[in-house]
């Protein structure tokens, strides 16, 4: 696999790594195998399991956010940290799945978006037969607006860098005026 990795050497301007088409398809396949088995690991945990977590990610976020951030009984919160968290998670992999299926298929935004909204209804399928958990609508909608959203940051990206690389340098522009 290191093999696979080139690292050329331009004129004054560094290392820049370049990584076979393969190598690239491997690192994301990786990638989006370890995400997957994450989501899909919490969506196994028994509700109190679940719950302890998100207590547990609160009182961290207590020590990092404003004191009045999180308002109210704080019975919500918890709450509102797991969507979050899967919003999150769900944008990473509409990132992952993106960048792989680009990789594969060139530049097909509805590939993505159909495979992560797969992955969404498999996470709350998974959740209807753990103990207190259950499966909602709403929730398939909330991971796939993840997967939206990862996937919009990654158009976004390569037309920014798509963009600049098509931009001659200022000093190129300079040298030749006409």
């Amino acid at each position: 696999m290191f093999a696979a990795v080139l690292c050329t050497v331009k004129k004054g301007k560094g290392c820049k790594l370049v990584l076979s088409k393969k190598t690239k398809i491997i690192i994301l396949c990786v990638l989006l195998v370890l995400t997957l088995a994450f989501i899909w690991g919490n969506s196994l945990l028994p509700a109190s399991e679940s719950e302890k977590l998100s207590d547990t990610v609160k009182e961290v976020l207590e020590q990092v956010l404003p004191e009045d951030f999180f308002q109210g009984d704080g019975s919500d919160d918890s709450n509102l940290i797991r969507k979050l968290a899967h919003f999150t998670e769900f944008t990473l992999l509409g990132m992952e799945l993106t960048l792989l299926l680009w990789e594969i298929l060139q530049y097909s935004v509805t590939t993505p978006l159909l495979a992560g909204l797969l992955a969404a209804v498999t996470d709350e399928t998974i959740q209807i037969f753990i103990e207190g958990r259950g499966s909602s609508v709403r929730d398939v909608w909330i991971d796939f607006g993840g997967v939206a959203l990862g996937t919009l940051l990654i158009f976004i990206l390569r037309r920014f860098q798509n963009r600049r690389r098509r931009r001659p340098h200022a000093a190129y522009q300079q040298r030749h005026k006409a």
